[in-house]
């Protein structure tokens, strides 16, 4: 399999993730479960992340743009997630020692988190590996550059400004 179609699948691999830790349970207490997709919970805006850039993606593969959409798709995840954790641990850490036992962070919510990290990485990989192969470098060269300037056919008075005669 190719570099390319590895990293493809890599970024579409986190998208379809993203999306399983979005249905995923976020929040866990006394054996039931909150999870992303719940009411209106911020999974609806991870999987529109999810959805978005990898299909965005998928449609532009062929160009280095490609990358930047799964970036910008993961990005978003992150940061939807991420903010999502940090809210959920504030409140289990300000409810004191009894809801620190009873109430923990669920695996849909960490691996929402760590698929949107996953598919930016994936998006910065691709889109550094696509410049490099459609943008070669010329290989080295170990002579000097060439110094065949093509020689000037005014005269250098006219070069400097001075009157040319008329022709004869």
């Amino acid at each position: 399999m190719q570099s390319t179609q590895r990293l493809q699948w890599w970024v579409l691999g986190s998208a379809a993730l993203m999306v399983l830790g979005a249905f995923g349970p976020w929040v866990k207490a006394l054996g039931q479960s909150v999870g992303g997709t719940d009411g209106s919970n911020d999974g609806w805006l991870v999987v529109a992340a999810a959805v978005i850039g990898g299909a965005l993606f998928y449609a532009t593969r062929a160009h280095r743009g490609g990358g930047v959409w799964a970036m910008l798709g993961g990005v978003a995840g992150v940061a939807v997630t991420l903010y999502d954790r940090s809210n959920v641990q504030n409140a289990i850490d300000k409810g004191g020692t009894f809801t620190q036992a009873l109430v923990q962070i669920g695996w849909g919510l960490n691996l929402a988190l760590a698929a949107s990290a996953s598919m930016t990485a994936a998006g910065a990989v691709y889109w550094f590996q696509t410049r490099e192969t459609q943008q070669p470098l010329p290989p080295p060269t170990s002579s000097p550059p060439s110094t065949d300037a093509p020689v000037p056919s005014t005269p250098p008075a006219a070069l400097a400004g001075a009157p040319t005669p008329p022709p004869d």
